[in-house]
């Protein structure tokens, strides 16, 4: 097989690190006008491009200045800086002095295309995204998925090893294996030393099952079994950043469950799941933080009774885990909860999954199905998302909560039943109802408590004792044994604001146990998006004045986060005419956060 990029050769360093290293070896690939040059990065050792460097990427070309570019590889990352180059470092166009580079990025040198990627045992490329990259990509996905009624698949691939293997024949690994398995649309990242993400664009469940049974096999002459999680995507829900999160989380917990014996595991459809995927909520650890140890206070005053209850929280705040505590704390608790998600329920299959159906009372309906409610009979009933549910259902939905009664799709007859509806939603539901889009006297009905569950970012308190239980958590589930935090890491976690709150908390946190090399978390360890929440930003070229956020040390961190949230926005709005949508394109967030930031920040338009 050619090595990457037409290279003839491979230089004695890449050959080196391919044939000592079992994992995918980060190269810097340069391409000019004489030919295409690769460079292996390795931590602690600099690469110098050039047209004459003592040590490093030597090319001769007249746009490289001697000493042109330093590549640094440091706990995973790219390090890129100028060395005073005339031509310069240009980064999507724009000069830099200094900046960060993920695997499939690519800086200009001169007329030097540098890019960074991961190459097999032989040279070749191996076709891998880097994190932020395939986050976008899963986003972007996302988003046509909405706009043209279609599914896609995610998958997560762990290499368990196989005990007394035999080792790998050379110039193969076992990701390759897996991307042999893949169509060219398909992408893949990294994710730690022994998985890999995969995106399946445009494929449904079936297509996307017999791939995963393709993929999930033994592999004995390489020394592991390939175990699969995968999930769909399924359902609508306008923060695609939110949502990447849920399926990355779903995926992942599909691969855990995943062994030699089932190699496969399918994350259940978000429709409706009996008992759902989530921990129980009962038990000492179960609330983690003071915020949420106070709402346990109130939400088990309310448990004895049977009045209906709504939760309202951004998606990933622990809506799940707060309904599950209003069920178990109550008498109730020895009975079932079913969860249904109204979101992700075919339109016309919303009334059949809450109330069942009779055999042939639609065309598929080949036996009889019991409905949500029927299911939970002395239980609790939890509606997720309920600001999805069609007004046609909401009708019938009233009705049971005022008469205890249904009948099944198709049926003549009536049933009672004894359920207790706890509902949640991100939406606001008093505004829906001023404007018809929801019931009001459903709205009135349900509302007889309402409990408001703030976002991760507002209350920053909880995030390291939820970071540590998802250590824990993560520990036991990877085979690890990582001790700690280190006090940078920690920093990154107050910094950041958290958009997909605790459940973006979790992952991130088992990604970098995943993916540390040592005995604590550090900043370098979590995902990109985190770690340069107190990261010093991209330099530009010419330097100009920017205010980085504070340190720890300048002042508690959570005060000095808000400080540099507030300058920051303030700074883009004015700069956008107070454009929201304007500046949250240039803020990268979504326009319904920026809003909500500047209502919790008090930052308002000024009167003209």
């Amino acid at each position: 097989m050619k090595p990457l990029g037409g290279a003839d050769t491979l230089s004695a360093d890449v050959s080196a690190a391919l044939s000592h290293d079992p994992e995918p070896v980060i190269a810097l690939v340069a391409r000019h006008p004489g030919g295409t040059e690769i460079a292996a990065l390795r931590p602690g050792t600099p690469v110098i491009l050039g047209r004459a460097p003592a040590r490093g990427l030597r090319i001769e070309h007249a746009t490289l200045s001697r000493e042109h570019a330093r590549f640094e590889l440091v706990r995973g990352r790219v390090l890129v800086d100028d060395l005073g180059s005339k031509n310069g470092v240009l980064l999507d166009h724009r000069r830099v002095l200094r900046a960060e580079l993920d695997i499939g990025a690519e800086v200009t040198c001169g007329a030097v295309r540098v890019g960074v990627q991961a190459l097999g045992l032989l040279g070749q490329e191996l076709g891998i995204d880097g994190e932020d990259r395939f986050r976008r990509r899963v986003e972007e996905e996302i988003v046509r998925a909405n706009q043209f009624q279609r599914t896609f698949g995610l998958l997560l691939v762990r290499a368990v090893e196989v005990p007394g293997a035999r080792g790998a024949p050379p110039g193969t690994t076992w990701i390759e294996e897996v991307r042999r398995c893949l169509r060219a649309v398909d992408r893949i990242a990294l994710y730690g030393p022994t998985a890999v993400q995969v995106l399946l664009p445009e494929m449904g469940l079936d297509t996307a099952e017999q791939l995963a049974r393709r993929v999930a096999r033994p592999l004995p002459l390489l020394g592991v079994h390939l175990c699969v999680g995968l999930a769909m995507h399924a359902g609508r829900d306008d923060n695609a950043d939110v949502l990447a999160e849920v399926l990355i989380e779903r995926s992942r917990r599909a691969a855990h469950r995943a062994s030699p014996e089932h190699p496969i595991e399918v994350a259940p459809h978000e429709a409706w799941l009996l008992g759902g995927e989530g921990e129980r909520a009962s038990g000492p650890d179960a609330v983690v933080g003071s915020y949420m140890r106070g709402l346990r206070g109130d939400i088990e005053r309310i448990a004895s009774s049977r009045i209906p209850v709504i939760l309202y929280g951004e998606t990933g705040t622990g809506k799940e885990v707060l309904a599950r505590l209003v069920h178990e704390a109550g008498p109730r608790g020895a009975r079932r909860m079913v969860r249904v998600n109204c979101g992700a329920i075919p339109k016309d299959l919303v009334e059949s999954t809450l109330f069942g159906h009779e055999r042939g009372a639609f065309t598929g309906a080949l036996q009889q199905h019991k409905g949500v409610f029927e299911e939970a009979d002395g239980g609790t009933v939890f509606l997720d998302e309920i600001g999805e549910l069609p007004l046609a259902a909401q009708a019938a939905l009233l009705r049971v909560l005022e008469t205890g009664s249904f009948s099944r799709v198709g049926a003549v007859a009536e049933m009672s039943v004894d359920v207790r509806v706890v509902a949640a939603t991100h939406r606001d539901l008093e505004a829906m109802a001023a404007a018809g889009t929801f019931r009001a006297d459903l709205y009135y009905r349900l509302g007889g408590v309402t409990i408001e569950i703030a976002p991760l970012r507002a209350r920053m308190e909880d995030v390291e004792p939820l970071a540590l239980r998802f250590l824990r958590q993560a520990n036991e589930a990877n085979g690890r044994s990582v001790h700690g935090i280190a006090a940078n890491a920690l920093a990154a976690l107050h910094a950041y604001a958290w958009p997909g709150n605790v459940r973006e908390l979790r992952n991130a946190i088992e990604r970098a146990v995943v993916v540390t090399r040592g005995a604590l978390i550090e900043a370098s360890d979590l995902p990109v998006r985190v770690h340069k929440a107190t990261d010093p930003p991209i330099t530009m070229a010419p330097p100009q004045t920017i205010t980085a956020p504070p340190r720890p040390s300048d002042g508690p961190v959570r005060d000095s986060v808000r400080d540099y949230e507030t300058s920051k926005l303030r700074e883009v709005l004015v700069a956008t005419r107070w454009n929201r949508s304007e500046a949250a394109r240039q803020l990268a967030m979504p326009v319904r956060t920026l809003s909500y930031r500047m209502k919790v920040l008090g930052l308002k338009k000024p009167r003209d």
